[in-house]
């Protein structure tokens, strides 16, 4: 155990009482509590079914894939070896250069109706802010040695962890699953709409879980190459399909409107396509430290920060930009209207990139098994986050929820592949909603209570639901952000007040700002119902 985390000033242990021998005694009282804790998870251990141990001692013997089998239990600091700081930028680089990323940017012209250089701007800003929060949540992993969900609990309590857990399940495999459709669309391009999307979808999965399956370092390794080849295979993209993009003004469907009327269209197109791209970036932020636990204790934070926000804005952006930029070719191009109309994205990559033949289905490929690079993050930390949903799923090795978080995905990527702009669409919006409760709860509870200073955590008592917050502030917290969410959220089967109200007579539903409500109705109220957990509970 390390001396540095034995004290606990803030929020875990404030109600803990100190004098000048009174620290080590509290030392000695953790040593204590930890033993017990260890004692019982050992008994627990032995608990294991008899297909459980199959597989462990199966996987002992290995030693040459080098499978991790280390699940959420905290990485010691004597443990971190790993040196490459340059991973934690390699493995969103990897990550976001997919197609998913491309079908973003394409929503601002294709779904919102944006001209290109409005659709450009939105980009460039929201997503320079969006990567803000991924980076600060990286910067967790080294100092703490936990993974993001286990972190969690130490702002979300025992049990609120195990919520946030849940619902971050369904992100990952939501997010897994809108990869796979994207990946399987390009490949029935390549066998000329003979493959069906559901083999395609299965085809994709199956090498995720490959990866996925080895664990961290093998994660780390292919992000860190597997980026290249798409790289170039999009610059190709590029300058074909150059000479077809324009900027085209907004298109008004409705005639009637009033010029007062567009304008407020218009910018009801932004703040919508703005949150699709909010979400579409932020959600790593409940995966980033799943990433850097095993690096030393004191990397420095700069680094960790800068590395992965950078990481992060210069694989989205231009490739959200390079999307937006291929769509406005089918106003120019009635081929390439046409394949987006039967095929959708992988119909407008096929068309695009027609001038090259046979070395066309080449690319293709490339950029269908592309999505693995997203699938295997999502997978990993999916995996991961089931362990911390309930104490009874931790007893399941990791690598087992990767096989079956690929069929759950994969089942539902068949089911929502014919919708598939309104699946992502809404998909990305509900999940830029939990990310808004989620992260502002974590942040204030980091930079109020902790001081900013992660001197003031006991990470030794990550598993000890008695030592942890109750949790009940950040839970009435969420209530209230959900209620904010229902004000400002804007979809096709609910429109709250507060985005009618935005959307004026604009002829829209409303404004989609329930991310940013959610956000400010639970800033306000946190730091008010943790304040009184504190001092009516003391922990």
């Amino acid at each position: 155990m390390q001396n540095n985390h034995r004290i606990e000033p803030m929020s875990t242990d404030i109600s803990s009482t100190y004098n000048q021998s009174g620290i080590q005694l509290n030392y000695i009282r953790t040593i204590d509590d930890n033993h017990k804790i260890n004692t019982d998870a050992s008994l627990s251990d032995v608990k294991y079914n008899s297909i459980t141990n199959y597989f462990q001692k199966n996987f002992n013997k290995c030693h040459c894939l080098h499978v991790e089998k280390r699940g959420i239990e905290r990485i010691l600091p004597e443990d971190r070896t790993d040196l490459r700081i340059m991973n934690t930028a390699m493995i969103w680089v990897g990550a976001n250069i997919i197609i998913p990323t491309f079908t973003v940017g394409m929503l601002g012209p294709a779904v919102f109706k944006l001209d290109l250089y409005t659709s450009f701007v939105t980009i460039i800003i929201i997503n320079l802010l969006a990567c803000i929060p991924v980076g600060i949540i990286a910067c967790f992993g080294p100092a703490s040695g936990l993974r993001t969900m286990i972190f969690s609990r130490y702002s979300w309590g025992y049990y609120g962890a195990s919520i946030v857990s849940i619902l971050n399940i369904i992100v990952a495999l939501g997010w897994a699953a809108v990869s796979s459709i994207t990946g399987a669309q390009i490949l029935r391009v390549v066998f000329d709409d003979l493959l069906p999307v559901a083999v395609g979808i299965i085809i994709i999965s199956v090498v995720s879980m490959i990866v996925s399956f080895v664990g961290y370092n093998w994660i780390h390794i292919y992000e860190r190459y597997a980026w290249i080849p798409i790289v170039i295979a999009y610059c190709i993209l590029a300058g074909i399909g150059a000479k077809y993009f324009t900027h085209s003004q907004t298109v008004f469907p409705d005639e009637t409107i009033s010029n007062n009327g567009r304008h407020y269209q218009k910018i009801i197109y932004i703040i919508n396509f703005g949150a699709i791209c909010l979400g579409g970036s932020i959600v790593w932020s409940s995966f980033a430290a799943d990433y850097n636990t095993y690096f030393p204790q004191d990397t420095n934070q700069l680094k960790i920060f800068l590395l992965t926000y950078i990481g992060n804005i210069i694989s989205v952006i231009p490739l959200e930009l390079l999307g937006a930029a291929v769509y406005t070719g089918t106003y120019r191009n009635s081929k390439w209207a046409d394949a987006y109309k039967n095929d959708n994205v992988g119909g407008l990559l096929g068309a695009s990139l027609s001038p090259l033949g046979g070395f066309r289905k080449f690319l293709l490929i490339l950029f269908a098994l592309s999505t693995v690079a997203c699938n295997i993050p999502n997978v990993y930390s999916y995996s991961l986050s089931m362990q911390v949903s309930a104490p009874i799923f931790e007893r399941i090795p990791r690598f087992l929820y990767t096989v079956i978080g690929t069929v759950i995905y994969a089942l539902m990527a068949i089911f929502a592949a014919n919708n598939f702009n309104d699946s992502l669409t809404l998909f990305v919006d509900l999940t830029s909603y939990f990310f808004g409760i989620y992260l502002v709860i974590v942040f204030e509870d980091h930079l109020i209570f902790r001081r900013c200073s992660f001197k003031n955590y006991n990470f030794n008592i990550c598993d000890n639901r008695k030592k942890l917050p109750i949790g009940l502030a950040a839970i009435l917290s969420s209530f209230v952000g959900i209620v904010g969410i229902a004000l400002g959220m804007s979809q096709t089967w609910f429109s709250g007040p507060i985005a009618k109200a935005i959307a004026n007579d604009s002829g829209e539903r409303g404004a989609n700002v329930g991310f940013i409500f959610g956000f400010i109705f639970t800033g306000i109220v946190f730091p008010l119902f943790r304040f009184i957990e504190l001092y009516f509970i003391g922990r």
